[in-house]
């Protein structure tokens, strides 16, 4: 896994390596960079990776200019992951190790203009908190929330792509759009 585009291109991440974590492929995350790049602009973005992994998403996003990341994971071995991908690109980012929806109250009081969502593909998670990051607000007016899944889901898209098991959805609740 490496950062595959931007100030950091090329680097390479460490993989956090158990049952519980699937890490996005580099072509994946590529063309989710493509698509999102013509939606919302990275320069000086605020962005959260709330079910982070390794930080690949985050990482990338930082690469390609973002201003601020927060990282999220439960797992402290996502987490030891995270912090060491941060040291390797010199991101200086906040990293919570928090269940999802403890982690988007805690930041219930920020505006993101990118969300990544991409939590374990078994999990019914995405529902939760796409609930809870409208409740609160959280995205900024023209943000896009991107979420990966491991099956289609019946939710309103500005696009969505498929790559082999990767569903993805790029998201904005408060543009009334669809596929």
């Amino acid at each position: 896994m490496r950062i595959i585009a931007g100030t950091k291109r090329g680097k390479k991440l460490a993989e956090k390596v158990d049952k519980t974590t699937r890490p996005t492929t580099d072509r994946v995350r590529e063309n989710v960079f493509n698509v999102l790049v013509n939606m919302v602009s990275l320069q000086g973005a605020k962005v959260l990776d709330l079910f982070a992994g390794s930080g690949a998403y985050g990482l990338e996003a930082f690469s390609r200019g973002a201003a601020e990341v927060i990282f999220n994971d439960r797992g402290l071995q996502a987490v030891d992951v995270i912090k060491k991908n941060c040291r390797m690109v010199g991101c200086d980012a906040v990293i919570l190790n928090l269940d999802f929806k403890l982690a988007l109250e805690k930041l219930k009081s920020k505006k993101f203009d990118i969300i990544f969502l991409d939590p374990p593909y078994e999990s019914d998670f995405i529902p939760t908190a796409l609930g809870i990051i409208a409740k609160q607000n959280m995205l900024s007016g023209d943000g896009i929330i991107v979420i990966e899944s491991g099956k289609e889901l019946e939710i309103p898209s500005l696009k969505s792509k498929t790559y082999g098991r990767a569903w993805l959805y790029f998201v904005n609740p408060n543009l009334q759009l669809h596929k």
